[in-house]
């Protein structure tokens, strides 16, 4: 019995790749982390917290397009590229949501007042479900050798 492969044509390979690729461009939106540093700036954020999350978001947004063009075009390292990539914005939302925990002052924190709250209860798990989905599809990207 022979085992066919996952996507059989390179031409459903390159659909594949591409609606991958929407996914990794959908995290742009993270370029909005700069109101954490706004939130910093303006005093009402800890700096413990708003620096970093604001960075961490920040990066992830910035380069959420070129990594989405790397995947479109089917560079030959570009799966792994967007693992990397993927598993860092997963890491800084972990780190986002432990320093807000860590720094909020018993309960009271910016982050529990509108707008602020929408990050958390909206923002937050829409990126670990993109970042999800776009891990569980690199699975069954198939990358050509290096050479």
């Amino acid at each position: 019995m022979q085992m066919k492969p996952l996507l059989e044509s390179s031409r459903q390979q390159t659909r594949y790749n591409k609606t991958t690729s929407l996914f990794v461009a959908a995290q742009t939106y993270r370029i909005l982390g700069v109101v954490f540093l706004w939130g910093v700036y303006q005093g009402i954020l800890h700096p413990a917290f708003g620096i970093p999350a604001g960075i961490g978001d920040t990066l992830i947004g910035l380069t959420a397009i070129p990594f989405a063009y790397f995947l479109w075009k089917g560079f030959s390292w570009s799966k792994y590229a967007v693992i990397v990539w993927s598993v860092l914005g997963i890491a800084d939302l972990i780190n986002a949501i432990s320093l807000g925990l860590l720094t909020s002052e018993s309960g009271r924190s910016a982050m529990t007042t509108f707008p602020w709250i929408l990050i958390p209860t909206v923002g937050v798990p829409l990126a670990l479900a993109l970042h999800g989905i776009t891990l569980y599809r690199l699975r069954n990207i198939e990358s050509p050798p290096f050479q």
